[in-house]
């Protein structure tokens, strides 16, 4: 078990002075104030009836004496903290809830899987030390454990395997959430209103898929666990702990969900087959420059510089659920000009001369602030471009995808083709090229085999190319 320490000592004293206070009165004047501290880990803290924290004010003439202090509050703690202990394994096993005995090995390290002791630990925490909230979310983690890892002896895991675990998190919450999307589909079919109109109104909403926040979770949780492991000597190490798997899985790093490059060909294949129409439009605006969904929606006319390196320009946004377009509220690095594909460009083109004559149509005069992603005058809103993207990708077998996948496939593949980050960091509206390069740092190409040899290579065509050689 966990041995309490204490923390750094806390001069009152001192501190009282800055404050402009009077010193404390005390037996002897020559004495200095402090407070000790003994933070209670999480694991500890069921036995001690949820206890956080024990505090003591000491009196001490010199550093020996604080130290000596220190030592006795610790040793009276740790006793307080095996009495408590034995006593709560007494109630628990009063209870029929007594602690498992795990199976060890010849160096005592624990032979159970992972599951299995992942669930002990949650049992012991869950009695009085942990909000219910905690445990629930603890239980909750496990669906992704158990499938992927929780069958390996606790203390066999490697990195290696965790890093397994976490990557595995967007598919399996991607998996269940179009099994629970189709059960809920099927429901709504079978519904009176829907019978009775003989449609469904509008798509249900995109299923949450679990990102880099639940990794980022899942990760700390792990951490905990073999924390607890390690203090019980059941295991050599916390696999956890790499420094890999805490710079990799940020809580803060968004769901990378890109194409792959088959995928990607299929997709473009069938938004070419599409009649002109503006979502036809919307689709190759998403795939050729990798812009926002919300940056796509407030595409007027004037955002096309046509001429021999054609290109858009994104200054704009449509607030989501909205239908009016606004300036840019993110940072600067937001405006930006895209250079396009002539596929692209000649298909807005057309678009733009279409749309044209609709509008003139309607009594109106075109102009350069034209919307674009409508048959009217105003873009449509979010929800109804979803409506045929979720049609679209149902019919071509794309099912479940994010529209920001596509966002994601422009920057992957640029990366994968050798296109420099900054580059792409400044065509993704990114802030900066270290974002960029932390977001996709997995598809920039590893360039290091063969370098020396280019390096010298491109040093002596130099030469040769001013006459020394």
């Amino acid at each position: 078990m966990q041995q309490l320490r204490c923390d750094k000592s806390y001069n009152l004293d001192e501190a009282r002075k800055r404050r402009g206070k009077p010193r404390i009165k005390r037996p002897d004047p020559r004495t200095t104030a402090y407070e000790l501290c003994i933070r209670v880990p999480e694991d500890c803290q069921v036995y001690l009836d949820g206890k956080i924290k024990y505090t003591k004010r000491v009196y001490v003439l010199n550093r020996r004496e604080l130290q000596d202090a220190e030592r006795a509050f610790e040793d009276e703690k740790n006793a307080e903290l095996v009495r408590a202990k034995d006593a709560y394994e007494m109630k628990m096993e009063a209870a029929g809830k007594s602690t498992p005995s795990f199976p060890l090995n010849d160096k005592g390290y624990c032979t159970a899987s992972l599951t299995e002791y992942a669930e002990r630990y949650i049992e012991v925490r869950s009695h009085g030390s942990v909000s219910a909230e905690t445990i629930k979310n603890e239980r909750g983690f496990m669906r992704y454990i158990r499938p992927t890892i929780g069958d390996k002896p606790f203390f066999e895991v490697t990195p290696d395997d965790i890093e397994s675990c976490l990557i595995a998190i967007p598919r399996l919450s991607r998996q269940w959430a179009e099994e629970k999307q189709k059960a809920r589909e099927e429901n709504r079919k079978t519904a009176k209103w829907a019978q009775e109109k003989k449609s469904l109104v509008k798509p249900l909403k995109e299923p949450k898929i679990a990102g880099s926040s639940t990794q980022a979770k899942v990760l700390k949780f792990l951490r905990e666990l073999y924390n607890y492991g390690l203090d019980k000597e059941h295991t050599p190490r916390n696999p956890a702990h790499a420094r890999f798997l805490s710079r990799v899985f940020k809580s803060n790093k968004p769901l990378i969900d890109p194409l792959m490059t088959d995928e990607a060909a299929r997709f473009l294949e069938a938004v070419e087959k599409l009649v002109l129409t503006w979502f036809k439009v919307s689709l190759l605006a998403l795939f050729c420059t990798g812009m926002r969904p919300e940056e796509m929606q407030a595409l007027r006319a004037g955002s096309f510089a046509f001429g021999d390196a054609p290109s858009v320009i994104i200054t704009s946004v449509v607030p989501h659920g909205g239908i009016k377009i606004v300036d840019y509220p993110k940072t600067d690095a937001g405006r930006r000009t895209i250079p396009i594909d002539t596929l692209f460009a000649d298909t807005a083109k057309q678009w733009i001369a279409m749309k044209s004559e609709m509008i003139e149509d309607m009594g109106l005069i075109p102009s350069m602030r034209m919307a674009l992603m409508s048959n009217g005058v105003t873009p449509y809103a979010y929800n109804t471009w979803r409506k045929q993207w979720v049609e679209f990708i149902d019919e071509n077998g794309f099912s479940g995808i994010r529209p920001y996948a596509l966002r994601h496939t422009y920057a992957t593949q640029n990366l994968a083709n050798g296109e420099n980050i900054k580059t792409v960091s400044v065509l993704m509206g990114h802030e900066s090229p270290s974002y960029t390069l932390d977001l996709y740092a997995g598809y920039v190409p590893n360039t290091a085999l063969g370098i020396g040899q280019r390096y010298i290579s491109y040093i002596r065509s130099a030469g040769a190319g001013a006459g020394l050689a």
